[in-house]
């Protein structure tokens, strides 16, 4: 892949430094962009990430014990070696960040998981310029264009007097589609299934304020009407063919994997003209694809750009 940055069974490694980004098995030292259970295990010896980021570890993973925690702050650099690193604000969820990689008069940007729109439950993107660019491609496809999300929220209006599930993951999503509804919909009751409750509290004790929410109570969900019920995407099942209850599931994919009334189209990734955008603003000439399909974007970008390398 690179001089220095190889893909291992392990993960992503950065030999200079002797580190892991995102492990997917257990290393010694490991930089975890954020939360989610697909870049963050339980495990590693030593562990450098935000202060949201192991928060949310720690209550993920109760029983991780052993691992030594080091946190800085967004912008406060440590060191492997000789290399220096720092962490920025990726816009995936609370805690997320790119981790900027400094070794060798080259710079590097691993975003991890991101997004470059604004969110108000989490920290905004912050453009950093680099050399390579080692990007996810979740979504790097010219079909993948996301929505605003104030024209999914139009989309419940019409549900006004309806009891309405939203599916959505416990981590992220939920927090996120709260803070919209609490804000767009002040006279609804909007309930929080107690898988997501936890992450919530995190939250808010980050100083994130999601609104007035309140936990899922199945008596006062069944008597009374109108009420947002954020759940599990495995709970749409239960309330499918419920009478006088719309399903939904909040997804940035275009088919959904579970059955719903309607999809509410609302993702934490990026789509293909925001991942275009980041290779604009950073000024990357090698960009290396990651956690995803990288084929269309490097089509794409051998003949809109062939001076850029893309290694997919």
């Amino acid at each position: 892949m690179n001089k220095y940055l190889f893909k291992r069974p392990e993960g992503l490694y950065f030999e200079p430094g002797d580190f892991y980004l995102d492990p997917k098995r257990v290393v010694q030292k490991a930089v975890i962009t954020h939360g989610h259970a697909d870049h963050a295990i339980a495990g590693n010896k030593s562990v450098w990430c935000t202060a949201a980021t192991k928060s949310i570890m720690r209550l993920r993973y109760p029983r991780m014990v052993s691992t030594e925690f080091t946190v800085p702050a967004y912008g406060e650099p440590f060191y492997f070696n000789e290399v220096k690193v720092t962490l920025l604000p990726a816009g995936h969820i609370l805690g997320s960040a790119q981790v900027i990689i400094e070794y060798g008069g080259v710079k590097y940007c691993y975003t991890g998981d991101f997004k470059l729109r604004e969110d108000a439950s989490c920290e905004r993107f912050q453009v950093e310029p680099c050399d390579v660019l080692i990007t996810e491609t979740t979504f790097a496809d010219p079909l993948y264009a996301h929505p605003p999300e104030q024209d999914e929220l139009s989309k419940l209006e019409a549900y006004e007097k309806t009891n309405i599930v939203i599916g959505a993951y416990n981590l992220g999503k939920s927090q996120r589609i709260t803070k919209l509804l609490t804000d767009r919909f002040p006279h609804r009751r909007v309930m929080v299934h107690p898988e997501a409750t936890g992450f919530h509290k995190i939250y808010e004790q980050m100083g994130i304020k999601l609104g007035n929410w309140q936990p899922y109570s199945y008596q006062l969900f069944r008597r009374t009407t109108g009420n947002i019920l954020i759940a599990p995407p495995r709970a749409l099942s239960t309330y499918y063919r419920e009478a006088g209850v719309i399903t939904a599931f909040a997804t940035g994919w275009k088919k959904s994997p579970f059955r719903a009334h309607f999809n509410f189209h609302l993702s934490d990734h990026a789509d293909w003209q925001e991942i275009l955008d980041l290779i604009r603003d950073t000024g990357a000439r090698t960009i290396v694809a990651v956690h995803g399909d990288g084929t269309l974007l490097k089509s794409h970008l051998s003949k809109e750009f062939p001076d850029i390398e893309v290694i997919n």
